[in-house]
Parts: C-alpha cells; sequence; structure tokens
C-alpha cells in the first residue's frame, strides 16, 4: 500500500461472450494458423494484459490524463499503475470460474470437455480484392471460442480517496458497461463482443480498522462475492446504423461441415454453422448448431463498395490501375483502417455478426452441372448441389465507437458510406457467395433504408455529441 493511496477499490467482472472470441497466442500448428491462448489446465482464458489494453486504450481516446494516472508512465521518473488487472477465468457448466489447476473429474465436466479441444471452432477466412478473387496470403483460418462462454476477472484500484481518483475509477466501471467492450482478434469483423453478466464492487480505506477487517475477511476466490455490493450501470450505446433487411432468394456465406437438415444426399456445399453455448439460469449447455452471417462477410462487400462510390464522388476514373485498389483508398482507410507495421490504423466501423436460428431458418438446395460445349452432355465432376438459406429475414447493425479522427472525416467519405448502405437496402450489393449467380440479394422490405442512431447528424457531417448515451429499451434489446 502507498501512504497517499489507502483506499482500495476491486471489482468482480463476470463477462459474457455475445460473439465467437478469441485471444491469440500468435502461434499456430500444421494444419491452422492461429492457436489460442491457454491457462494452465488447457483451458481457454481472457488474459490480463488484453484486458488492461483495450481499456488503457479506450481511456486513452477520451482522457490522455486519466489513462497515465490509472495505468502509469515512462515519462520522467515515470509512475506505477495504480489500477490491476486479473485474468479471465472461464466459468464451467454450473456457472463457477475454473480456478487453480483442476483434477480429470472436473475436466470432464460438459462444457470444458469440448472447450479443451485445441480447435473448438474453426473459421475458414479470405480476403477478396478488388477484382473479386482472393487476395494474396488473404486465406487463412483462425481458431476461436464458441459465443456465451463466461468469465470472471477481478480489477483493483489504490485510490487516494480525491474526487479525481473516484471519477478515474468511475470511467473504467463505465466503460465496461459499453457495447464497445471487444476482446481479442478481429473486433471489428464482429468477433470477441462482451457484455457484462454481473459487475460489483466494494471499497476498504486501510487507515481505518474496520477497513481493515473487511479487506481481510475478503476471499481471493473469484467464485466469492462476500463483501461486494452489485453495482448498476444504466447501458450505454455508440452511434450506429441498423438496416432491415431481407433476402430475396437463396445466399450462402462460408463452407459448414456438415447439413443441419435432413437429406437423401448431403450437399456438396453447405452454409456457415457454429456452436454457441446457452445458459439456463446458472446451467450451461452447448447448443444445436445455428446458421450464421459473419461480420466478416458483410465488412467485406460494404468496403469494396465505399471504395467504388468514393472514387465516383472524387471523379477520379483515370488513375493508373495500381493505384485504383481498394487498399489505396482514402475513404477505405479512414473506415476501415489499414495494417502495415508500425504505421496500421484501426478503423472507426464495428461489425456483428448475426446468428440465426437454425429452427426457424428455412433452406433449399440448388443442383449445379457444367456442360460440355462439344457434346452437350455433363462434365465430369461438374454435377454437384448447393444448400442454401432461402429468404432469411435479419436485421444488421454497425457502431461507429466516439473517437476523434470522425470529425476529421470528410463529406465524399461520409456520402460513399452512405450511399453503399442504402446500396445493399435496395438490393443492389450482393453478400456472400455466388453474387454474380442470383444469391446473396437482401433488399429493406420496409423502405426505410439505413437508420441512424443521431438521424443522420453523422453522415450529414453536422456537430454531434460522441459521448455515449443511454440505450432505449428497443436498442436493449437487439444488444441481449
Amino acid at each position: 500500500m502507498i501512504t497517499e493511496r489507502h483506499i482500495y477499490c476491486m471489482a468482480r467482472i463476470i463477462l459474457e461472450a455475445k460473439s465467437a472470441h478469441g485471444i491469440h497466442s500468435g502461434m499456430g500448428d500444421h494444419t491452422h494458423d492461429i492457436l489460442l491462448v491457454r491457462d494452465a489446465n488447457g483451458l481457454p482464458t481472457l488474459p490480463g494484459t488484453s484486458l488492461a489494453g483495450v481499456l488503457r486504450h479506450r481511456i486513452a481516446s477520451q482522457n490522455p490524463e486519466a489513462a497515465e494516472r490509472l495505468f502509469g508512465h515512462i515519462q520522467g521518473d515515470g509512475a506505477a499503475s495504480m489500477l490491476s488487472v486479473g485474468w479471465g477465468m472461464i466459468h464451467d457448466s454450473n456457472n463457477q470460474p475454473c480456478e487453480g489447476l483442476l483434477t480429470n473429474e472436473q475436466l470432464a465436466d460438459s462444457l470444458l470437455q469440448p472447450l479443451l479441444d485445441s480447435k473448438p471452432l474453426v473459421r475458414q477466412r479470405v480476403r477478396l480484392n478488388d477484382r473479386g478473387t482472393a487476395a494474396e496470403t488473404g486465406k487463412f483460418d483462425v481458431t476461436l471460442i464458441p459465443a456465451g462462454a463466461r468469465y470472471t476477472t477481478i480489477m483493483g484500484y489504490w485510490c487516494d480517496g480525491s474526487e479525481q481518483s473516484r471519477q478515474d475509477w468511475k470511467a473504467v466501471l463505465d466503460l465496461l458497461a459499453t457495447s464497445e467492450l471487444r476482446l481479442g482478434h478481429s473486433t471489428r469483423n464482429g468477433q470477441g463482443q462482451f457484455k457484462i453478466q454481473s459487475l460489483e464492487q466494494a471499497r476498504w480505506d486501510l487507515k481505518t480498522p474496520q477497513g481493515r477487517k473487511s479487506y481481510q475477511n475478503r476471499p481471493r476466490s473469484r467464485a466469492n462475492s462476500t463483501g461486494l455490493e452489485p453495482v448498476n450501470l444504466a447501458p450505454k450505446a455508440p452511434l450506429h446504423v441498423s438496416l432491415t433487411l431481407q433476402a430475396e432468394a437463396g445466399w450462402r456465406i462460408g463452407g459448414g461441415e456438415h447439413s443441419l437438415n435432413r437429406h437423401d444426399k448431403e450437399p456438396d456445399l453447405l452454409p456457415q454453422h457454429e456452436l454457441c453455448i446457452q445458459w439456463n439460469g446458472n446451467k450451461a449447455t452447448l447448443s444445436d448448431h445455428g446458421y450464421l452471417l459473419p461480420g466478416s462477410a458483410i465488412k467485406g462487400a460494404i468496403r469494396h463498395r465505399v471504395a467504388y462510390h468514393y472514387r465516383c464522388l472524387q471523379k477520379d476514373f483515370t488513375t493508373a490501375e495500381s493505384e485504383q485498389t481498394t487498399e489505396n483508398c482514402p475513404a477505405v482507410v479512414a473506415l476501415f483502417g489499414k495494417s502495415e507495421a508500425d504505421t496500421g490504423l484501426a478503423g472507426l466501423l464495428q461489425f456483428s455478426d448475426v446468428p440465426l436460428d437454425a429452427k426457424k431458418t428455412d433452406t433449399a438446395v440448388l443442383m449445379h452441372n457444367r456442360i460440355d460445349r462439344f457434346t452437350g452432355g455433363v462434365m465430369n465432376g461438374a454435377l454437384f448441389s448447393e444448400e442454401v438459406l432461402w429468404k432469411t429475414p435479419l436485421t444488421l447493425r454497425i457502431e461507429i465507437p466516439a473517437n476523434p479522427r470522425t470529425e476529421t472525416l470528410d463529406a465524399d467519405t461520409r456520402k460513399a458510406l452512405q450511399r453503399t448502405l442504402k446500396d445493399l437496402a435496395d438490393g443492389w450489393l450482393p453478400i456472400g457467395a455466388n453474387g454474380s449467380r442470383g444469391l446473396g440479394v437482401f433488399s429493406d422490405p420496409s423502405g426505410k433504408g439505413p437508420v441512424w442512431s443521431d438521424q443522420e447528424a453523422f453522415i450529414k457531417g453536422e456537430s454531434i455529441n460522441t459521448d455515449e448515451h443511454p440505450t432505449t429499451n428497443s436498442e436493449q434489446e437487439a444488444m441481449a
């Protein structure tokens, strides 16, 4: 304890994943490119450094001085971090965090056993270029943990009792309550989205006998809430745009491992599907596979169309072909970021996966063949079937967290984004595979088009309040 900072604040946080997620080790094996970070039991975990890094970045973007007070700095004589962030321990099927070394009997838990697999979920990823083909080195896969997984972590903060330190601690807790809390890999592509399932805190003045006694009586166990009181934080949401869409016919994204329907012969091409973890009170089960519209698929289509509209607005039709690539478009860099060694830039737009209930989603099987132009017969190996999702209704939501860079976007970048979203709502921007053959066409049956939470102030370039605002009841339901 530092004498000047004799008040210790502690929070116990239970996080629940709203989407598939993963903190990756940066290492692969002989078959997959990216593997997960695991604890001593071989279970998935949330490293404290990952959570602390996200919190520091978000607080620094709003208040750099508060970030230095909370997380320390190296300027001058430097200062140590006053905030400590623990590792997030995953929960078993009985909603208990897995602390310490577990026995074989404990690891045989119905939820933990599948998570011990080195690859609980695998997503195949491909990055398309402006010609619609796979970019060089753009084909890879990632291993993930299913949506619904819960983790418990503990955070502590040494406070000096001043109003400033109280506000700094409150800023950390408020940030945890936002829908911006995304951890791990591809957070702007729909992965790593979390919500607070439970938040409790306590505050002890260690200069007083009562404070010291209460602090000593607090167990270290994450499973124990002794001495902690619930914190009620109003859910907050950043600026966002939503589109209500329905597929005009069939569509397919990704390649599933097996069909979720019964067929005499399983189709050769299948839609993307994934497991997820569902909770009934304090009991968890791995659900049946459900269909999925990955956020990365939405982002890729929108990204290329933004580049097209921006060049149209700029009347840029004669640039050399090498400079016409999507990656070189200023609007794409501003909205979607770029990846370049030390000069990388994070995107402003955050996309979300759209899970679909397999039991409520209609499907159809399409037959394909290729005709030999000389014989008029089917070519060998060219007769195949494809299972597609049929006339699916869904709602897309794109978030734009508070960021000073939003104020520097030029008018053409904003217009290009709005025109792209309108193209999607009007059925001019296919999503997924085989758009050239009529698949993946969505349109807005309501005719409303893109609906902005700020009544299009962002698109019009008007001065807006970039602070987060409490969500309405309908927004809370959409975020749940």
